[in-house]
């Protein structure tokens, strides 16, 4: 896929971070409202953009485009030419970005570093007796492993700082959310509900396994399903990007640059 990266002009050793939009497509809006923010902690913002027409159902990650394959491409292409140093990544997403990045870093753990949630539609539990992509039970014939290699991976997926945040607002049924008698019974009515259902699933998960899970749940005040009310407001820029393993400042910030990569 094509990516917005954001680069400051002075970085630290940290991590680049993968941000990932929601089926409204709005990489360019996000990279435009987190630059101050990368420029705070000079870290590297990569933003790939799923297109409606290439990536229909971006949000499963293994997907049968391979949403998930097609980001491994886009890192390791932005790697070669040294936008990004190599080695693992954080990950943050909104709505259906959330959706794709609990997803992708439960299914290739060991890439990913810190994750940050935001306000997706729906999850995958760690159920056993409910398919994917719905828990981690047996699907479809051609996506059976899917459930299998989650089961497997849960234990590393858990070993991680995991914020799960929406806003308190965000309480609305609208057309964007995945809705209907099943899914509700599981994952509650509001994307606040089922937030909040879906950490407490992983907490006892961990706990069942003698984890100790580093799994937060934090509420945005006065914000709906909007990004740029969650960003501005809600202070969820600090919440994607956060400064890790930040040098002393040898000079000021400096304006990040803010292309679009063709990849």
């Amino acid at each position: 896929p094509d990516a917005w990266i954001v680069s400051p002009e002075t970085s630290n050793t940290a991590p680049p971070v993968v941000v990932v939009h929601g089926i409204q497509r709005q990489a360019g809006e996000m990279a435009f409202l987190l630059r101050r923010r990368a420029v705070e902690t000079r870290r590297t913002l990569v933003m790939p953009v799923f297109t409606p027409n290439h990536w229909k159902r971006y949000q499963r990650a293994a997907c049968p485009q391979r949403s998930d394959l097609a980001l491994f491409a886009l890192l390791q292409a932005l790697q070669a030419e040294g936008t990004i140093a190599p080695g693992r990544f954080d990950m943050a997403g909104f709505s259906g970005g959330a959706q794709f990045t609990h997803r992708f870093a439960w299914l290739y753990p060991d890439a990913v570093g810190r994750l940050c949630l935001a306000a997706p539609g729906w999850w995958t539990f760690p159920e056993k007796e409910t398919a994917w992509p719905y828990g981690v039970g047996r699907g479809t014939v051609r996506r059976k492993h899917i459930g299998l290699t989650l089961q497997i991976n849960l234990p590393r997926f858990l070993n991680r700082e995991i914020v799960v945040c929406v806003g308190d607002r965000d309480l609305a049924r609208d057309a964007n959310l995945r809705a209907g008698p099943a899914i509700d019974a599981q994952q509650g009515p509001t994307r606040v509900a089922r937030a909040d259902r879906w950490c407490k699933a992983m907490q006892k998960a961990a706990d069942r396994m003698g984890i100790t899970a580093d799994l937060s749940f934090k509420y945005l005040p006065g914000c709906g399903h909007s990004f740029a009310r969650c960003a501005t407001s809600g202070r969820l820029d600090r919440l994607f990007v956060t400064a890790r393993q930040v040098r002393a400042a040898q000079h000021p910030p400096t304006t990040p640059i803010l292309e679009r990569n063709a990849a």
